[in-house]
């Protein structure tokens, strides 16, 4: 997934954003999710932006390679509002957002080879 994303990002205006967004999802059992709150930040100064969603615990232990790369995504793209705080422009937030949108499919037909359980 990271060479795709890295890839897709470098092909857009995404090239251009002169800030980092560091992803550490939380994917925890129900019973310890309160001890582990979502931690997404924005570091203005230093332009990161943290993102740290909680992601469905069940999802990476009951489903398909096809449904935890879809939950894994979709906590990236949670990302897409606060990257304006890291100077995107609208169209780099687009950008981002079809990347987002199509990543799961094309991840899956570009790389059939990826690990599958």
């Amino acid at each position: 997934m990271e060479p795709y994303l890295k890839n897709a990002f470098s092909k857009s205006s995404l090239a251009t954003l002169d800030g980092l967004l560091r992803y550490v999802p939380i994917i925890m059992p129900e019973g310890m999710r309160q001890r582990y709150p979502a931690r997404s930040k924005l570091r203005k100064k230093k332009r990161i932006y943290d993102s740290a969603p909680q992601l469905d615990y069940d999802v990476f232990v009951d489903g398909s390679f096809r449904d935890q790369l879809r939950e894994y995504i979709r906590g990236i793209a949670e990302a897409a509002p606060h990257l304006a705080g890291l100077g995107a422009t609208p169209e780099q937030i687009v950008d981002f957002n079809k990347i987002m949108a199509t990543a799961v499919e094309r991840i899956l037909e570009e790389r059939p080879d990826q690990t599958r359980h």
